[in-house]
């Protein structure tokens, strides 16, 4: 690797609204190349790959790249979250944890600027277009109180009935039992 041709590199890729950045490192000698292309947001993948080819295209004689790692990582989702330009989007929760997006708690340790207060914007799914699945699975993928089919259709038609862009569905403990 030290003849500079060829090498184990790692990708980070940053999409944000406007503009794509790509960063390669050269891990062996810690070279870098940066590449900065518009972003395309009909598909972010042609912004991605005419990002990752600029990058290429400014190592000296093209050499060959072995990726050992590739960070992606994207502004688009934070900020429309911050405009609230988003989807119209509803939540199925498990019964109990109907306000926990309007709750919005958290404990930051330390000094990582827990101390400002700022007006937090509004969840994405509203609590209107939020519905608790009755029953709940333990961490150990008991079940402990049986879903209540039609209890559950009932509270979700509202929700069908206002047409939403997407259902978002998150219920504790779902990963340790499908049955709910």
């Amino acid at each position: 690797m030290s003849d500079g041709t060829s090498g184990v590199y790692r990708l980070g890729v940053d999409v944000g609204g406007t503009f794509t950045d790509c960063l390669l490192l050269e891990q062996e000698t810690g070279r870098t190349w940066r590449a900065k292309t518009p972003s395309t947001p009909a598909d972010q993948s042609v912004g991605v790959l005419k990002g990752v080819d600029e990058v290429l295209d400014k190592i000296p004689d093209r050499a060959t790249v072995e990726l050992y790692a590739v960070n992606h990582g994207t502004t688009v989702g934070t900020n429309a979250i911050l405009e609230q330009k988003g989807a119209k989007v509803a939540l199925i929760t498990t019964e109990g944890y109907q306000q926990v997006l309007q709750t919005r708690r958290s404990n930051i340790p330390g000094g990582l600027a827990g101390w400002i207060l700022w007006k937090k914007p509004e969840p994405l799914a509203p609590l209107e277009l939020t519905v608790q699945a009755p029953g709940r699975i333990a961490t150990d993928g008991k079940e402990l109180r049986p879903f209540d089919e039609a209890e559950f259709l009932a509270r979700l038609k509202p929700i069908i009935d206002a047409k939403p862009d997407s259902i978002t569905v998150s219920l504790l403990n779902s990963f340790a039992n499908p049955l709910q």
